[in-house]
């Protein structure tokens, strides 16, 4: 890392092979027939935003302030951003990977940064990727997960700790697995039996086992036994508990609390989960940043609590640190999914849109411009988005667009 970089952790997380390969491989989707004059949808990635190691994956390292599209024709379901890198999974189950690769996070066999997407070595039948802090999580369709890239805290899962492994392995224990997040050095992995597995770093109780130590293998978190989705962020974790009755939903957060991202109302740590009260009972999803947490009610408001120095929350006036609940977004908005960054954070809209808020210095908000802007905006165009991803100071979404073969 950086020495320049170091002071903008406290901003991020998430709840992320040759050049020649590039966005040409990324493009290429799945045979079609070649019928003249046919317009078709494609799913493409957007990407916007700080772009030092490309990050952005549109074959440069300049950064930009409006969305731009990775190639054409992508066939992309879902996009990870993580603290430097992206990913990206195509319908065929294969993983792309751009931007950092110090430590391996791109998976392709070296620690080449790469400015276009690489095919991640090894993977099929994947269905979702999670972005952390210079490592990478993928959840396959039998129930594993995979994980490559840094290893200092034994973030991969694989029961060693190492300085890093360029290529994925399987993370031990696991199995049943549907839902995966990766945090600053940790990862979390949600079972179909709805317990919650975590495993990597935990200075600051993170994994939720009531214990200070870190784990190289995945280890149960206390006290959950119902959980529908859960976040991880830079060192504090989230999970939304099902109560049996319908519709009803509770939150519970632990790790770190130095700016009341646990929205307990103090800023002690927790080493085990704890609920958060004052927010809806009915929650459709969570996603936890930097130092800062929001939650999507069912009505589309948004709430947040813990860093708010760059209007993280969506709420004016409400202080640096914030350790209570707050509502920044009234209900009907539209709002159907939530993505918090660094210091950011994307909301896709039940139109397609995006809007965005918080800090804007790498243009992460998509609005053409670094300044700082107040309160939610869209960005700038950017149209038929079916999902977004916040990263530490980019951003990526995929959208539809019509291309015409032949004429």
């Amino acid at each position: 890392m950086k020495v320049l970089r170091r002071w903008r952790w406290l901003a991020w997380l998430a709840g992320c092979t040759a050049l020649t390969a590039g966005v040409s491989g990324l493009a290429a989707g799945p045979a079609q027939a070649r019928v003249t004059g046919i317009i078709f949808q494609s799913r493409v990635v957007a990407s916007w935003g700080d772009n030092a190691y490309g990050q952005l994956g549109d074959g440069t390292t300049v950064s930009r302030f409006r969305y731009g599209d990775i190639g054409v024709a992508n066939d992309v379901v879902q996009v990870a951003a993580g603290y430097d890198h992206g990913l990206a999974v195509r319908s065929d189950g294969s993983v792309w990977a751009w931007g950092d690769n110090s430590l391996g996070q791109l998976g392709d066999g070296t620690t080449t940064a790469r400015i276009t997407p690489v095919l991640v070595a090894g993977l099929t039948g994947i269905t979702q990727v999670a972005a952390g802090v210079r490592y990478s999580l993928a959840l396959r369709s039998d129930g594993t997960v995979w994980a490559w890239g840094d290893n200092v805290s034994g973030q991969l899962g694989r029961g060693t700790f190492s300085d890093h492994e360029a290529t994925p392995a399987r993370v031990t224990v696991l199995n049943g697995v549907t839902k995966i997040s990766a945090g600053g050095g940790f990862g979390l992995a949600l079972r179909s039996d709805g317990i919650v597995f975590a495993w990597g770093a935990n200075g600051g109780g993170q994994l939720g086992t009531s214990t200070p130590d870190r784990s190289s293998k995945p280890v149960k978190v206390a006290g959950l036994s119902q959980v529908t989705g859960i976040a991880a962020g830079w060192d504090s974790s989230v999970a939304t508990e099902a109560s049996g009755i319908s519709a009803v939903t509770s939150v519970w957060t632990w790790g770190a609390n130095d700016y009341g991202q646990l929205g307990d109302g103090t800023l002690a740590n927790h080493a085990t989960p704890e609920r958060v009260a004052g927010i809806p009972a009915s929650i459709a999803g969570v996603s936890v940043g930097g130092k800062f947490a929001v939650v999507l009610g069912a009505d589309g408001s948004v709430w947040g609590w813990g860093d708010n120095r760059a209007g993280e929350l969506a709420a004016a006036n409400e202080g640096d640190k914030v350790t209570r609940p707050v509502n920044g977004i009234r209900s009907g908005s539209g709002i159907t999914r939530l993505s918090a960054g660094g210091g950011h954070v994307l909301a896709l809209r039940s139109d397609g849109t995006v809007l965005a808020w918080g800090y804007n210095g790498s243009g992460q908000l998509g609005r053409g411009t670094v300044a700082t802007v107040g309160g939610p905006a869209p960005v700038t165009g950017l149209a038929s988005v079916t999902q977004v991803s916040a990263g530490f100071l980019s951003s990526l979404a995929v959208h539809t667009v019509p291309f015409l073969v032949g004429s």
